[in-house]
């Protein structure tokens, strides 16, 4: 979409002309965070250990493939608790520890998916082992 010159994206965009709308997965990924990383949470410091990494040419906005590996991000919610969220934009399922303070859990993301773990809180930061 363009807007005087300028390269925008929207989780939603309508073709007013024909009354079409288009959603973007990025409106999926905005309503898991606003669901489980609630107002006025902190990020936590996260570290995502033994997956690859994208560092290649610049890519168009929101490109997410199996390039990038598992990325994560974590936050401190008001209710205390810690709200991690894992991404695999890639074509296979990732098996990864997810591990806060003496805490760990071993898990799978699928392909192309999203999850989000939530937990009582055990330190200031998450670490994500692949």
């Amino acid at each position: 979409m363009h807007w005087r010159s300028a390269i925008c994206d929207a989780a939603l965009m309508t073709n007013f002309s024909t009354g079409q709308l288009y959603t973007h997965p990025q409106f999926y990924y905005l309503g898991h965070f606003s669901k489980f990383i609630l107002p006025n949470s902190q990020r936590l410091w996260t570290d995502v250990l033994g997956s690859k990494s994208y560092s290649g040419k610049n890519r168009d906005y929101g490109t997410c493939t199996g390039d990038d590996g598992l990325q994560a991000t974590a936050a401190l919610r008001p209710d205390g608790k810690v709200a991690t969220v894992v991404l695999n934009c890639g074509d296979d399922a990732i098996e990864f520890k997810l591990q806060n303070g003496n805490k760990a859990l071993k898990a799978t993301v699928p392909a192309h998916g999203i999850q989000t773990y939530i937990f009582e809180q055990q330190t200031v930061s998450a670490e994500v082992f692949v």
